[in-house]
């Protein structure tokens, strides 16, 4: 039996405090719910709810830590609980029946099982056919997610209880607004000590015109000067030629005999 969504609560025009705006979920998320209320794994629950099976674990890992989805699986499993309770206080009744008419038709035998079998409806005696009551062990098989224990937890698991009652407000740190002190002020220049070179001097120019600068008379002597040193190198008298080598072997100097 599917859990149908919970009503809308009815508006009051005199509270103050809005109830903060919950999420509303798709139908694969419905169906995620659904399937995480019976206590499968995220995969698992996720593969039934439609999704596909690459990543199934990350996409229940995901929708678990969303906090419409951990308060819709709350809502499912307190809906089924009290649908199980009644049905047991039925059976309970019921069965006073039979306990009853098995004391009055002197069956002492059914009577003593009818009394066990209700013990067990109400949960003095645990029996593991009936998830209601059952907290026996229920570790004997690894789970699919256990993996993900050890993983740190979510604190704000905890505000989810009162995360969508009214008055809720969630509590956002402020960035710490930086610090201005106001006593020493910005630096301007009158701050600056007087010798302080504001701007950089410019380079001397080279002595030489009346301005100041080179002129016509100054650059060619520079290229006379140029052109001399080149012409003192390229001057074929003092270039001296190299000696050849002699191809002819020298003659060895004859020994006394």
């Amino acid at each position: 039996m599917k859990t149908p969504p919970p009503a809308a609560a009815p508006t009051n025009e005199t509270h103050t405090a809005a109830v903060p705006k919950r999420p509303l979920l798709t139908t694969r998320q419905e169906e995620f719910c659904e399937a995480m209320s019976f206590g499968v794994g995220g995969a698992e629950a996720a593969r039934m709810a439609g999704y596909s099976a690459s990543g199934a674990k990350q996409r229940g890992a995901f929708l678990m830590r969303q906090p419409e989805i951990r308060v819709r699986i709350d809502e499912i499993r307190a809906a089924r609980r009290t649908a199980h309770q009644a049905y047991l206080d039925e059976a309970d009744e019921q069965v006073g029946w039979v306990i009853e008419d098995a004391f009055e038709s002197k069956r002492p035998a059914l009577a003593l099982r009818a009394i066990e079998f209700r013990l067990r409806l109400r949960g003095v005696i645990q029996d593991k056919r009936i998830d209601h009551h059952h907290h026996g062990a229920l570790d004997s098989h690894p789970h699919p997610d256990a993996d993900l224990e050890d993983l740190p937890g979510d604190p704000d698991e905890d505000l989810d209880p009162i995360r969508y009652r009214p008055g809720y407000v969630p509590e956002t740190p402020e960035p710490p607004a930086a610090e201005h002190d106001q006593s020493t002020g910005m630096m301007t220049y009158d701050d600056l000590p007087a010798d302080f070179p504001l701007i950089p001097a410019p380079n001397p120019a080279p002595h030489g015109g009346p301005h100041g600068g080179l002129t016509l008379a100054d650059l060619s002597g520079a290229i006379d000067r140029v052109t001399a040193e080149f012409s003192s190198l390229l001057d074929p008298n003092r270039l001296k030629p190299c000696p050849k080598p002699s191809l002819t072997p020298a003659r060895k100097p004859a020994t006394a005999a």
